[in-house]
Order: C-alpha cells, then structure tokens, then sequence
C-alpha cells in the first residue's frame, strides 16, 4: 500500500491552469481563522483543503477527482444536485447535505480521506471497492453547499482532521516556516498544488466587463474581436491580502499603451476579486497584448500575459 505521508495528485487536470487552491483548513481554534502557513487562504471552522476549478462549464465538461492512495471506500453518497449556493435559503435547502455527493475512503497508517461536492452521478467506486493511487473516484462538482465548483478534501486520523501540507492537526497551531511541516502528501502531490495554489485565475481581453456571477458560471468570457464597442482588459484573483493591488496594462497594435491602471489597496483579505480596465474604444486590427501583475508590499507576486490578434 502506498504511504500515508505520500499522498498523490489529487486531481487530474492542469494545476494552475484549470484547477486552483482556493482554501486550506482552518488552524485557529477561535472565532478566527488561519491557514496551515499563518496566512488568510481558509474561513472559521473549515477543515479541508478546497481544489477548484473555474466554472460549472467546467463540471459539465468533467474534471476528474483521484484516489490518494491504495485504500477501501468505507462510504458514499450520490444524487445531490449540482447547484452553486448563492443565498441563505440555498443554504437551507442542504443543511442537512452540506458535504454533497462524497465519498470515505480508508487509506493506511490510520489515514480516512474525505471526499465532498463531487458531480451528481460521477462516484466511481462503491462502498468495499478498493482503489490505488490515480484511480478515478468521482468529478469535481458543486452538491451540497458549495459556493464555487470544488472537490473538498479533509485527512482524518482517529477521528481527528489532520492537515496534509503540514502534517499537524488543526489544533497544533499553523506553521510561519514551512520546512518545519512533514506533509503527508509525496513530491508530486506537492509540486502539484504548488503550482495550484496562485491567485491569478484567469485573465483576458474582451469587448466588455466580465461579470463575478458569469465567471463561475460559463467561464472567461470571449475574447476581444473586430466590431467591439470597447476594448477591456481583466483579471479574476483568489486568496489575495489587505494591501494587495492589482496592476493591468494593455498595449495596443502600434505599441502605444491603451491603458494602464493600478488599483487601490484591498481594505482587507479577498478569497474572491475581478478587476478590469481599458477603454471605450473599439479595437483596430492587429496584435492586443495584456499583463496582469499581483503587487504585494511594493513587489510582484503574482503575473500573467495574454494576446487577441484582430481580423482586418
């Protein structure tokens, strides 16, 4: 059987590309909350580590969800829909579903993975089945209370939820240098949600203002073309601080710049943020050219570049 501290890829898509960290547990035992490195990627109370994909476009098209390791499922449920839950009574309608369609399965060295929010009709595997390392079990999905599409996975031990970037439970106290953690996931695994875990979800240019609500639900949206009304660029981010600012630059066909905005500093934490810029002005033929930059205390952390070349 494979390791318990060697974990593998937990899903099958592009890290970073198609699929994202959005959240760790929570490792403050107050009304706080503090992810696993003393930073802000989690909410109060949550014990898992959230992988996203962007939109339910997304869920449609199917994104699988991978066995940990060699193990037994213990249990499953499946038939709860997939819907993003957006209000208080959306919330209401699965308090008693909140992890969705999942599944437990039982790896070994005392380890239970929990797998929650997977797409209605995707479990793969039964109650008794055994998997190994990279077996399908599901899709990622949004059933049960899920505000963005995203397979949630929590490491338990005894009963206990246990943290797999640091190997400590959430009671242990997050960790400020993370060379002190023994993670329970193997190199892969950790190069993986290295790669997973940046704050730039996409970026583009288009005709038009992306909206927040269209974003999770159909993805980017089309790209800059000949007889648009305006010419904009924009960015969707997760996980960024107080402090943080965002920094867009379009350059237009003939080099000249189109537009260049730095926007003010976040008042606080974003799990969630869509800045956009540009002008009112349709686009000419030839090459559009976007950069996108995360700045953070006066320096990059965080950038992505994009083109749209325009029909004459």
């Amino acid at each position: 059987m494979a390791k318990a501290a060697d974990l593998a890829v937990p899903l099958d898509c592009r890290a970073g590309v198609t699929c994202f960290v959005q959240q760790y547990p929570d490792f403050d035992q107050g009304p706080g909350a503090v992810d696993p490195f003393c930073g802000t990627k989690t909410y109060d109370g949550h014990d898992g580590t959230d992988i996203r994909v962007l939109s339910m476009a997304d869920v449609a098209r199917g994104v699988p969800v991978l066995a940990l390791g060699e193990g037994r499922v213990l249990r499953g449920r499946d038939g709860v829909p997939d819907r993003l839950v957006r209000t208080e009574e959306d919330r209401a309608a699965v308090a008693d579903r909140e992890c969705g369609n999942g599944l437990v399965v039982e790896l070994e060295g005392g380890l239970e993975a929990q797998y929650c929010h997977l797409k209605q009709g995707s479990i793969a595997v039964r109650p008794g089945q055994t998997v190994a390392a990279g077996d399908v079990v599901g899709m990622v999905g949004a059933s049960g209370n899920a505000q963005f599409p995203h397979v949630h996975l929590t490491l338990r031990r005894g009963g206990t939820a246990v943290d797999p970037a640091t190997g400590r439970t959430l009671a242990a106290g997050c960790l400020l240098d993370p060379a002190k953690g023994a993670p329970l996931w193997g190199e892969a695994a950790r190069d993986w949600l290295k790669a997973a875990d940046d704050p730039i979800l996409a970026i583009g240019l288009s005709g038009a203002p992306p909206s927040y609500d269209r974003l999770v639900e159909a993805g980017p949206p089309a790209d800059l073309k000949a007889g648009d009304g305006a010419t904009v660029g924009w960015g969707w981010f997760s996980n960024l601080v107080g402090g943080d600012r965002v920094h867009i630059v379009i350059t237009a066909p003939d080099g000249s710049v189109l537009s260049d905005t730095t926007s003010e500093a976040l008042d606080r934490s974003k799990a969630a943020f869509l800045q956009f810029s540009g002008r009112k002005r349709p686009p000419q033929p030839g090459i559009y050219r976007l950069a996108v930059e995360v700045l953070r205390a006066g320096r990059v952390v965080a950038q992505r570049q994009a083109s749209v070349d325009i029909d004459g």
